[in-house]
Parts: C-alpha cells; sequence; structure tokens
C-alpha cells in the first residue's frame, strides 16, 4: 500500500514539474511528453530515494548488489530444474549410463581422523571488504576440499566474530557447512603447546601431520602487504611454527605464496596419497611455472651418463 501512495506522489510531483516547465521548452508530441515524463519521474524517484548519510553512488551499487543478488538466486533455481528434468528425460530413456552417481560424503564425525586443521579468522582489521569476501570464499573452498576427502579433516575456524563472520552468515549456503565455528581467538580454543602455524617464513619444515598438533592457517588476503605476519604472531605468543616442503620438492622462479584454500589443498592431498611432491605438483597453480626438483636432477644425471658413454678417441687419449 506504502508503495502505491509513493507512486502517486512521484506522479503527482512529475506533473506538477512538468506544468511548470515554461513554454518554448514543453514537449508538444506526445511521444516526446511520455519521454520528458519518464526522465522527471526517474530524478523525482532518485532524488527521494537516497537515504540520508548515503550517496547516489553507494545507493546505485546498492541497488545493483540486490538486482545481482536477485539474478544469481533466479539463476540456480533455473539450474536445479533444468537438472532435475534432464535426469527425468534420461530415466524415462532408459540411458543411466549419463546419470552421474551422487557420491555419499563423509562428516568428520564419521572421518578415521582425528587431524585439527585451522583456520585462523582474527585479521579482518587488516583487510579492506573486498579482500574480507574473497577469504570467505576461500573458506567455502577449504570445505569442498575437505568434504571431498575419504577422511575429512577435523576443520575449524577461530576468531570468527568480526565483520567476514557477517559475510559468511549472509550466504544461506553456508548455514549447513560441517565446520566448527569459533567466535573465541586461536589460543583460547587450542592449547598453546599444540598450535603450530603454517607459514613460509618459518625455519621448520612440515615433514609429517601429528595428530596430537594442530595446523593453523592465516586467514587473511592481503596482496603480500602483510609479509611475515604470522611468523612473528606464532613467535610472540610462543606458537610452533612450519614451512610447506616447497623448497624441498619443487623449484620455483615466483614467490612461495599460496591462497588458504592452497594450503589447505595441499594438506588433504598429502593425508590421502601420502606424497608431499604429488600434493604440491598437482595443487600450486601452473602459472607459478614449478617444477619437480627430482625431475631436473634426473636429467642432469641422464646427461653426465651420455658423456660418459662416449666413444674413445686417440686424440682425446693424447690430450
Amino acid at each position: 500500500m506504502s508503495s502505491e501512495i509513493e507512486q502517486a506522489e512521484v506522479e503527482e510531483l512529475s506533473e506538477k514539474v512538468l506544468e511548470n516547465v515554461e513554454e518554448p521548452e514543453q514537449p508538444q508530441d506526445e511521444e516526446d511528453r511520455k519521454s520528458f515524463l519518464k526522465s522527471i519521474k526517474k530524478n523525482v524517484c532518485t532524488f527521494s530515494a537516497v537515504p540520508d548519510g548515503m550517496s547516489k553512488k553507494q545507493l546505485r551499487r546498492q541497488k545493483y548488489k540486490q538486482k545481482w543478488e536477485e539474478k544469481k538466486l533466479i539463476k540456480r533455481a533455473a539450474e536445479r530444474i533444468r537438472k532435475k528434468e534432464k535426469r527425468a528425460a534420461l530415466k524415462e530413456s532408459g540411458d543411466l549410463s549419463k546419470l552421474r552417481k551422487r557420491k555419499d560424503f563423509r562428516t568428520m564425525a564419521q572421518s578415521n581422523s582425528k587431524q585439527r586443521i585451522a583456520l585462523d579468522m582474527s585479521f579482518d582489521d587488516l583487510m579492506i571488504e573486498k579482500d574480507q569476501k574473497r577469504t570467505v570464499q576461500q573458506i567455502g573452498w577449504c570445505y569442498t576440499s575437505n568434504r571431498h576427502s575419504p577422511n575429512p579433516f577435523q576443520f575449524h575456524v577461530v576468531g570468527f566474530d568480526g565483520p567476514s563472520r557477517k559475510i559468511y552468515d549472509g550466504n544461506e549456503h553456508n548455514l549447513n557447512q560441517d565446520i566448527f565455528l569459533h567466535h573465541e581467538k586461536l589460543e583460547i580454543v587450542f592449547k598453546p603447546e599444540e598450535i603450530v602455524y603454517l607459514t613460509s617464513e618459518s625455519e621448520n619444515v612440515l615433514s609429517e601431520l601429528d595428530d596430537s598438533k594442530v595446523y593453523v592457517i592465516g586467514g587473511i588476503v592481503d596482496h603480500n602487504s602483510q609479509k611475515g605476519l604470522c611468523y612473528r604472531i606464532a613467535r610472540e605468543k610462543g606458537f610452533g611454527h612450519a614451512r610447506l616442503p616447497l623448497d624441498e620438492h619443487l623449484l620455483m622462479k615466483t614467490r612461495r605464496v599460496l591462497t588458504i584454500n592452497q594450503v589447505y589443498e595441499i594438506l588433504v592431498h598429502h593425508s590421502v596419497h601420502k606424497d608431499w611432491k604429488a600434493a604440491l605438483v598437482s595443487i600450486v597453480p601452473e602459472r607459478k611455472n614449478v617444477q619437480a626438483k627430482e625431475e631436473e636432477v634426473k636429467e642432469e644425471e641422464a646427461v653426465v651418463v651420455e658423456r660418459s658413454e662416449e666413444p674413445f678417441t686417440e686424440s682425446s687419449s693424447n690430450n
């Protein structure tokens, strides 16, 4: 009802504006008059709808975000209907080979793994909203990786009480995720002697996962502006720290910086296959131009063997 009254007020105000237009400028053609009236309505709506303390640019962004969210929901609903119809058609035709079998996922409670992995989300004050959203997105990717594992880790998110938590809770798809969410800080949820912070600056190389420890990944997207932050925190608070064995298995010409989900996926891969090199090669992005160290060593050995097998000549013996 209120929207109808609002619309009537806009109509009335628009007509008044049109009536007050000077005679030479007032459109004579009916189509021009409608177009002119439409533009007046648009301006009136924009002017009247801007809340106090918000600029027109902020309002446009807010409206764009609302429309995008609405379109996303409609698109997902249409995709679900399309998949349902496709499955029904395949069942009706009797062609069951193309039906993708649904995987039975194990929950953390059903998992044989008691290994704890924690994501420290106490860095909201060091991130802009855009990076907070990216961090929350990477939590989802970590969850997906964990869910697809035959024996999921015990996945904890700690210090999760800032703006990132609001972003996370604002997505209805996150409500039923199998994750332990904690408002409390890392050192309150776990004993300090159990904590091992994963940081590339550490001199300790992670060789095996220990069930008695909780391995912590810093939940921050900072574009390398906070280099060494997690290492400093670990040292200041007396936590253990370690780095992934990148240098031991890979040749990397780029920075040894990995995203939150990449570190998590490497840990999951290693827990399943017990092979650090395979985990690193499969997860580290191709754009980093990584190369397994062992392969290069084999190539050098092959060159040495070829040279040693060169035929012995008289000229060479005289030298």
